[in-house]
């Protein structure tokens, strides 16, 4: 088989990076399976060559490309990666989608219809996409992100911090909806040491300075700005942690939750979260990210909590991008 990736054309220029690590990761591993894999240039790329477009995001961007992709004959896959919000407006433009004039909406629609399959990342995104974008359930199928597991033995993350200690960590840029705000405002001047990892978002740069103005000079509370993701001193921060907090309001999956629990870490999360629907992560400490003092009592919880064994082997076995590669590989070939 030979497949062929797309995206929309800004994926590749957030530093954060979530979706084009996502694919680069994937790519990687079918590559390592045997497929051949390709990323689409429209400059060079002749679509008469794949079998497979595989298209990275529901967006309008590759709907062109998917139509000329119909017309010969091609399987088409999108890896949906939608928030799941906006119901209200969803329904109100899929109950005029019939009227003489054009909305994005509508487009997404028409994606949905001319997919062979959507893949989601999870039960309830898979729920979100059949209710919302009207997408026949037999079409989707679920596949989680795949994940790392983080070894280091490095003290590298103490030579930056000037002392050794147990500490909480989150890792991703600072938004409003990654809601680090709060969980600064939920341990500032407390006897629990946070590791902040991640920079300001580019649509918003005033929250992560005001995130680093209320925390002040709190001595507990360490702001490490990006960190590249081969760095040391990831793998360090990763793996000399006691816990791993996840604050957002939502997330279409939650990579460093597993990239956490992969790691030894006991999870904290957002009850909001849609990663919670896996099986595995049942049992995770949670907290409502509205609460600054349900934030504190479970994050005080964890620190005296011991990592689950038995859970970083579940994870493991869930989310290795080798088992994520055979899921995509079954599904191309039942295309």
């Amino acid at each position: 088989m030979r497949i062929l990736i797309d995206t929309y054309a800004t994926a590749f220029q957030n530093k954060a990076g979530g979706v084009h690590n996502r694919i680069v990761r994937t790519v990687e591993a079918l590559r390592s399976a045997g497929l051949t894999v390709d990323y689409f240039d429209k400059y060079n790329t002749n679509v008469a060559d794949y079998d497979i477009l595989h298209v990275f995001m529901l967006n309008i961007e590759s709907y062109g490309l998917m139509k000329l992709a119909k017309a010969m004959g091609k399987k088409i896959v999108v890896s949906s990666i939608v928030t799941l919000s906006g119901k209200l407006r969803l329904s109100f433009y899929w109950h005029i989608r019939k009227l003489p004039f054009m909305t994005t909406y509508k487009i997404l629609f028409r994606i949905g219809e001319l997919a062979d399959c959507i893949i989601a990342e999870t039960p309830r995104e898979a729920r979100f996409i059949h209710q919302y974008y009207h997408v026949a359930s037999d079409k989707i199928r679920i596949i989680p992100n795949g994940a790392d597991e983080i070894k280091s033995d490095s003290r590298k993350i103490y030579e930056l911090l000037g002392k050794e200690c147990e500490y909480a960590l989150e890792v991703g840029r600072f938004d409003q909806n990654k809601n680090q705000l709060n969980v600064i405002k939920a341990l500032k001047n407390t006897d629990v040491d946070v590791v902040f990892i991640g920079g300001e978002s580019p649509s918003e740069k005033d929250y992560y300075r005001k995130c680093l103005a209320t925390a002040g000079n709190a001595p507990n509370l360490h702001f490490l700005g990006w960190v590249d993701s081969q760095d040391e001193l990831l793998k360090s921060a990763y793996g000399n942690a006691k816990l791993l907090i996840s604050s957002s309001f939502y997330e279409t999956f939650g990579l460093t939750i597993v990239e956490g629990v992969m790691a030894g870490l006991v999870p904290v999360v957002s009850k909001t979260l849609p990663i919670l629907d896996f099986e595995v992560f049942r049992g995770c400490l949670t907290f409502d990210p509205k609460s600054v003092k349900d934030i504190e009592s479970k994050v005080r919880l964890a620190m005296k909590t011991k990592a689950d064994a038995e859970l970083k082997a579940k994870a493991q076995k869930v989310f290795s991008w080798q088992g994520v590669a055979a899921r995509h590989i079954e599904l191309y070939g039942s295309l």
